[in-house]
C-alpha cells in the first residue's frame, strides 16, 4: 500500500534552489519506491512571482501574505489522512508555528533545511519582512519533527542542541541533467556566476578584483552573470534572468565559474550548490574557502579557492592563461560530484530517511 506523504513548503514547485536541488529531483524515484507525494505551498506560484516583483509594494506583498495565510490555516485545520509530513523549512513565512503545528499534529515529520534559517538573513528589497522570522520557530520546529535533515556539518551540529536524529544529505546534482559541453577554444573565456537577488552582495565583494581582470584581458574575456535582477557591475557583462527551462544551458556558456561567500554565519550554513553546478557541468570553479566550499574542492585538484583581491585575480588568471588545467580540473571537478554529490550517489540515503521515519509503503 503506497504511504501519502504531504510534501509541506513556503514556495511552489520549481522555483527555489534548495527545493528543486534537495527534494524536488528525487520525487519520481520516492514515487517509484510507493511514496504517494502531494505538494502544499504556502505562496502559490503566482503569489510568488508577485511577492518577488520589484513592482509589487509593501502593502500588496502584505495582502498576499495574509491571503496565503489564510489558505494555508484552512488546509492544514482540515487536513485529511496522511501518513507523514515533509516539511522543508517552514510551512508559512511567518513567526508563528500554529500552521506547522496544526500539519504536525500526530503525525511524523521530516524536516529539512539548507541554510542557517534561525538567522534573519533577507534581500534589501524583503527588508521590512525581516520580523516575520523567528529563531525560536525553527527551535521549535526541529524539537517537534521524527528526523532532520539538513546538507552540511555546521547545521547538523545546530540542530542537535535540540534534537539527536538528524542525518547530512549534501544538496546534489543531477548528472544525467547536468551535462558537459565542450567550449570553442577559440571563443573568449567567459567567467560566470549563478545566484539570485539576495545573493547578489556576495558578487559585489570581488567587483574590483573582476573589474581589473577586464582592464587586463579585455574582449580576451566576458562576464556572464546569471539571475541577477537589478544587478549594474561596473564593467561590460551580459546579464540573464534565471530560467528553469534554460538554467543548463546558460551555465554551460560558463567556462570558469565563480563563488565568492561573505565570512558570516549565514554563509557558513550554505550548501555550495553554485559550485556543484560549475562542477557537474565540468566547469573549474573558484571559492572563497568558507564553510561547506572546504569540504567539497581540493585546491588544485577539482578548483581554486581565493580570499583576497588579489588573490581572486591571480587565480582566475591563471585558468584563463591555461586552458589545459581548465579542462584538468574541469574533469576532477565532474568526478568528484558523481561519486559524492549526485542524485545517484544519495538515492539511497532518500529512501533510508523516508522509510525510516513514514515506514515502508
Amino acid at each position: 500500500m503506497s504511504r501519502r506523504i504531504a510534501l509541506v513548503a513556503p514556495y511552489p514547485p520549481n522555483r527555489v534552489p534548495g527545493l528543486r536541488f534537495r527534494i524536488e529531483q528525487y520525487l519520481p524515484f520516492l514515487r517509484e519506491a510507493g511514496y504517494t507525494i502531494e505538494w502544499k505551498a504556502f505562496l502559490s506560484t503566482q503569489a510568488y512571482e508577485r511577492f518577488l516583483d520589484s513592482q509589487t509594494g509593501l502593502v500588496a506583498k502584505s495582502l498576499l501574505i495574509s491571503g496565503a495565510f489564510l489558505r494555508a490555516f484552512w488546509q492544514a485545520l482540515f487536513r485529511g489522512k496522511w501518513d507523514g509530513i515533509y516539511l522543508y523549512r517552514e510551512a508559512t513565512l511567518l513567526g508563528t508555528s500554529l500552521i506547522e503545528r496544526l500539519w504536525m499534529r500526530r503525525l511524523p515529520v521530516v524536516l529539512d533545511f539548507d541554510d542557517a534559517i534561525w538567522i534573519k538573513d533577507v534581500s534589501q528589497a524583503n527588508k521590512a519582512f525581516a520580523r516575520l522570522k523567528s529563531s525560536r520557530k525553527v527551535i521549535t520546529l526541529i524539537k517537534r519533527a521524527q528526523l532532520v535533515t539538513v546538507c552540511n556539518t555546521f547545521l547538523s551540529a545546530y540542530v542537535q542542541q535540540y534534537h539527536k536524529r538528524v542525518r547530512i544529505i549534501p544538496t546534489t546534482i543531477d548528472t544525467d541533467l547536468y551535462r558537459p559541453k565542450g567550449l570553442d577554444s577559440e571563443a573568449p573565456v567567459v567567467i560566470g556566476w549563478s545566484g539570485s537577488a539576495t545573493t547578489t552582495a556576495h558578487l559585489r565583494t570581488i567587483e574590483p578584483a573582476l573589474r581589473q581582470l577586464y582592464e587586463k584581458y579585455g574582449s580576451a574575456i566576458r562576464f556572464l552573470f546569471i539571475g541577477t535582477a537589478g544587478y549594474a557591475p561596473p564593467f561590460p557583462a551580459q546579464l540573464l534572468p534565471w530560467r528553469p527551462e534554460t538554467e543548463v544551458r546558460d551555465l554551460q556558456a560558463i567556462t570558469i565559474g565563480l563563488m565568492p561567500l561573505s565570512q558570516d554565519e549565514w554563509s557558513r550554513g550554505k550548501c555550495a550548490l553554485k559550485a556543484l553546478q560549475y562542477m557537474a557541468l565540468g566547469i573549474p570553479p573558484v571559492v572563497s574557502p568558507f564553510g561547506m566550499n572546504t569540504e567539497v574542492i581540493q585546491e588544485g585538484v577539482n578548483g581554486l579557492f581565493a580570499h583576497t583581491p588579489e588573490e581572486w585575480v591571480e587565480k582566475i588568471s591563471y585558468l584563463i592563461e591555461n586552458p589545459e588545467v581548465r579542462q584538468r580540473l574541469g574533469q576532477a571537478a565532474r568526478a568528484t560530484v558523481e561519486a559524492r554529490y549526485s542524485v545517484k550517489a544519495n538515492r539511497a540515503k532518500y529512501l533510508e530517511v523516508f522509510e525510516t521515519a513514514f515506514g515502508k509503503p
